[in-house]
């Protein structure tokens, strides 16, 4: 028999569980940039300023994960991934564009529309990080950790500034 997992509701989480998904989307969005860089490099060889975008997010990603990783090991020990942004139903980003639409673009030679999708994906998941960590930042009682993520708050709100550039930058395709 097959058994269906039952996604939880965001305030059902506990303070542990909401840290461990915090990493987990740190994660996914540090694989997620460098995908795109990766990706950019290869198909806009010319536009190194596209690809050190996407590379120079998947960096910073990168070292929120860590720090998200430190400072939860210091409070509750290993880390854990018993809980995922899946197994919660009113959460996170669904980017409007996936990774292979912005591949099929660019090996289509369409590379204004693959960039114009990748930074409207990147400025949606990090538009739903910030949405992600305010939500831990009202529902969070303990001063400590709700101090940790105001301060991802503004971390990831600068990534929003900078995408919210960028596409200005592009102009309209």
């Amino acid at each position: 028999m097959h058994e269906v997992a039952v996604k939880r509701d965001f305030a059902s989480l506990s303070p542990q569980e909401a840290f461990q998904v915090a990493i987990v989307i740190e994660e996914r969005n540090t694989q997620l940039y460098h995908r795109m860089g990766e990706m950019f490099s290869k198909f806009c060889p010319d536009s190194p300023q596209i690809v050190s975008t996407f590379y120079d997010l998947a960096n910073t990603e990168r070292q929120h994960g860590i720090l998200l990783t430190s400072r939860y090991c210091e409070r509750f020990g290993a880390v854990h991934a018993d809980i995922t942004e899946e197994d919660i139903q009113d959460l996170i980003e669904v980017p409007r564009f996936r990774v292979g639409d912005i591949l099929a673009a660019a090996e289509a030679g369409d590379v204004a529309f693959a960039r114009r999708m990748a930074f409207e994906m990147a400025l949606a998941t990090e538009r739903s990080t910030v949405n992600y960590y305010a939500r831990l930042v009202e529902t969070t009682p303990d001063p400590e950790l709700k101090a940790l993520y105001k301060e991802f708050v503004a971390f990831e709100q600068e990534h929003t500034d900078e995408l919210e550039q960028a596409l200005g930058q592009l102009g309209h395709t």
